[in-house]
């Protein structure tokens, strides 16, 4: 284990085969001062030792509004032996009655030199009963998947913007719950970072004349954060599903499609500084609808032209990007 970074934050180190005893016995001594409580299991993968200290303040965090046993995996795969190290803490808060504190476990791992064919065992025995399991993936899943996974799992929450290879990392994961026949919910972050701009466009067709606009589409324009472009796809792909686009074929830095109405779609991928999603613009044969995230607060300008003169503004919630938001909301 690396000697320069501070484990302290994972509390108490225990044994593998003691951790329910280590844990009964931190609520034995706390003389009824606590009260402890857990509603869902939530375990996060992540990588080494500083992620796992990052994630352990977003999890103190989390549990401030969401009971849960929190496990929290750390893989390491440096050139040492194999081996698991293991930590439990509890993460207090004062409850809204300001009478009594609420508690919740965190029990935490670390896999060192390519100890992870024991990550599913070690995550099923120490399960808070019958609880529903959501497992938060950080990075790229492995290749091959550890299939027994899916088996308990009910929530896959995951961030395909943290992927170099998108299409792969799909088709892998899709591949591994299909051979599994799992029934788990997929959950990606990438994908809630757009649902704020999703709503405000759903919401402007709600008018029946803007809703016309939709029967002669000629372009659709999303700027994205440079880093972002995997979020542009999945809003690209969005669009597409709603619309019923077809064929589609690059074009330039974005696409080209047939839709049955309107004819020719062309969406334009425009990398520019923001964040995530910062524009996105429908022009029609009639009329336009300019959503832009303002860049001092979490809201959209939005601006309706209609062909016959007429304008509309609007001002939308647009949420926030964070990893944090995302995962709490």
């Amino acid at each position: 284990m690396p000697a320069t970074l501070d484990t302290t934050a994972f509390g108490q180190p225990v044994e593998i085969s003691q951790i329910s005893r280590a844990l009964k016995k931190l609520w034995e001594t706390d003389a009824g001062a606590t009260t402890r409580a857990s509603l869902v299991n939530l375990a996060v993968v992540c990588r080494g030792l500083e992620a796992m200290q990052r994630n352990t303040a977003i999890i103190s965090e989390f549990t401030s509004q969401h009971a849960c046993r929190a496990l929290l995996v750390g893989i390491a795969t440096n050139g040492s032996e194999p081996r698991v190290s293991a930590w439990i803490n509890a993460h207090c808060h004062l409850s809204r009655a300001g009478a009594k504190q609420v508690c919740c476990e965190q029990i935490s791992f670390l896999f060192e030199g390519h100890s992870e064919s024991r990550l599913a065992n070690t995550l099923f025995a120490n399960l808070d009963s019958d609880l529903p399991f959501y497992l938060w993936w950080q990075g790229e899943f492995p290749d091959p998947i550890d299939e027994t996974l899916w088996a308990w799992v009910d929530r896959l929450i995951y961030d395909s913007q943290e992927w170099k290879d998108t299409r792969k990392q799909f088709a892998l994961l899709h591949d591994s719950i299909e051979r599994a026949q799992s029934h788990l919910i997929l959950c990606d972050l990438n994908w809630a970072r757009s649902l704020h701009l999703r709503q405000a466009l759903a919401q402007m067709f709600d008018h029946p004349d803007n809703l016309a606009m939709l029967g002669d589409l000629r372009t659709i324009t999303i700027a994205h954060a440079p880093e972002n472009r995997s979020t542009a796809l999945l809003l690209t792909s969005w669009f597409a599903a709603q619309l019923g686009f077809t064929n589609p074929t690059p074009s330039g830095s974005g696409f080209r499609f047939q839709q049955e109405e309107s004819g020719p779609v062309t969406v334009e991928l425009r990398p520019e500084p923001g964040r995530s999603i910062s524009l996105c613009e429908i022009v029609s044969g009639q009329g336009s609808i300019r959503v832009q995230r303002d860049q001092q607060g979490d809201f959209f300008r939005v601006e309706v032209r209609l062909s016959d003169g007429r304008t509309y503004q609007h001002l939308l919630p647009a949420g926030s990007n964070a990893t944090r938001s995302l995962l709490f909301w």
